[in-house]
């Protein structure tokens, strides 16, 4: 049932609605055991209208992780993302726990392009995600056409009934159930082909005949950029004030909505529902908060920047960190952590940093790092860049060794992944 939301855009200059549909998967009792999300570019639209395949996923990402929300979507069940080529061989995981997502391999002539074809690249990557813990589908498969190189791959395949005679079909589920893949039956659309399905032996099911595509959408919530980083700057603090710190989160209406919808999902499994920022402040403590608001700023900075650059800076801010609590310098981490969080700023805002240091709270050695990577805490900066590109012959980890440091960095990673997936479940 689609959401009436209004139009795209107020009349008084309120920012667009974002969009996006969700469709059923069914087990053969006619239970919902998932849903694939989808692309919508409007709420009237009955199919993707998509120029950019990447953009279109990203967009799908970015709608159930911060304006819609993961929950409201699919409440505990998994979802599946079709993923293009890029970003399959750029091996970046969504920001959600691996239980949740299912990775859809894009179908030939589908609505994102030609779909994937196997290459080195694309193989590592599909390698990852499934290292991860992330599950993959192929998505409208048909022997002959798609790359049969990816079915080692596969944990689900899913064939377009449509695309087969029934003969057909069954040759293709004999040789399918020769592996270890759950099929799902396509395009659905009547109840006659539902049960030509279930005698054939799909283990799930898709279709009009089971459920046309159901409409989602929400209105981002208005956000003031320079309010968040100066927030994000003042956390960084040694000893923020608790009730100042919520009192400032409060006066920014979209960072206080994104604090009480994280604390209030199923991320953090609390039994009653937390009502105000404060209680949140307490509830969550001091560093949650600060990591939730660091992430929460840098999303909003630039919505056409990847998820993938908001990882960076925060495994490099996390590194930071780190490498200045085992350089006996614990007492400048959060002075650490900021430095390395902003370091990203100008790659983020296409501003010069000069240009942005001079709007933020932050102290003389913190500015000092980020404009020329001198001072203690540029030092450790100029590090964490240089191990970042493969530079070790010039770099000089003090009294560190090699696994230690590769130790820190895998850390940072894992770390900026947990915290991406906790602000945007």
């Amino acid at each position: 049932m689609s959401e009436e939301l209004g139009k795209d855009r107020t009349d008084d200059g309120v920012a667009e609605l974002a969009y996006i549909a969700r469709q059923a998967i069914y087990d053969a009792s006619s239970n919902v055991i998932a849903y694939e999300l989808l692309y919508r570019h409007a709420e009237s639209a009955g199919t993707a209208l998509v120029e950019d395949g990447t953009q279109a996923t990203l967009h799908v990402i970015v709608q159930m992780a911060i304006e819609i929300g993961l929950d409201r979507l699919a409440d505990k069940l998994p979802v599946h993302i079709n993923y293009p080529s890029a970003l399959l061989e750029a091996g970046t995981p969504p920001p959600f726990p691996e239980s949740r997502v299912v990775i859809e391999v894009l179908e030939p002539g589908g609505p994102m392009g030609q779909g994937v074809r196997s290459n080195p690249k694309l193989l590592a990557g599909l390698a990852a995600f499934r290292a991860a813990g992330y599950r993959i589908a192929l998505d409208g498969f048909c022997p002959g056409v798609s790359d049969s190189e990816l079915l080692p791959m596969a944990d689900i395949v899913k064939l377009d009934i449509s695309s087969f005679s029934q003969a057909e079909l069954a040759g293709v589920i004999r040789s399918l159930r020769k592996l270890p893949v759950t099929l799902i039956a396509e395009h659905v659309e009547t109840a006659s082909e539902f049960e030509r399905c279930r005698a054939l032996g799909f283990d799930a099911y898709q279709g009009y005949f089971l459920q046309h595509p159901q409409m989602f959408a929400a209105r981002p919530v208005p956000s003031n950029r320079l309010a968040a980083l100066r927030l994000v700057a003042y956390l960084q603090g040694k000893e923020p004030n608790i009730n100042e710190v919520a009192n400032l989160i409060s006066k920014d209406l979209s960072l206080a909505y994104q604090v009480l919808r994280c604390i209030n999902s199923s991320y953090y499994g609390f039994t009653r529902k937390v009502g105000s920022i404060q209680q949140a402040t307490v509830i969550l403590g001091f560093e949650k908060i600060r990591q939730l608001c660091a992430l929460v700023a840098l999303r909003r900075i630039d919505d056409d920047r990847p998820p993938s650059m908001l990882i960076e800076a925060m495994t490099r801010a996390r590194m930071c960190e780190q490498l200045g609590v085992q350089r006996d310098r614990a007492g400048d981490s959060s002075s650490l952590f900021v430095t390395g969080l902003f370091s990203t700023l100008d790659a983020i805002t296409g501003i010069e940093m000069g240009e942005l240091v001079k709007d933020l709270p932050l102290a003389a050695p913190v500015t000092q790092a980020l404009l020329s990577q001198e001072g203690p805490l540029g030092v450790i900066l100029r590090e964490v860049i240089d191990y970042e590109r493969g530079a070790w012959t010039v770099t000089a980890y003090r009294g560190l060794s090699p696994a230690r440091l590769r130790g820190v960095y895998f850390e940072a990673i894992r770390w900026a992944h947990q915290t991406y997936a906790m602000a945007s479940g």
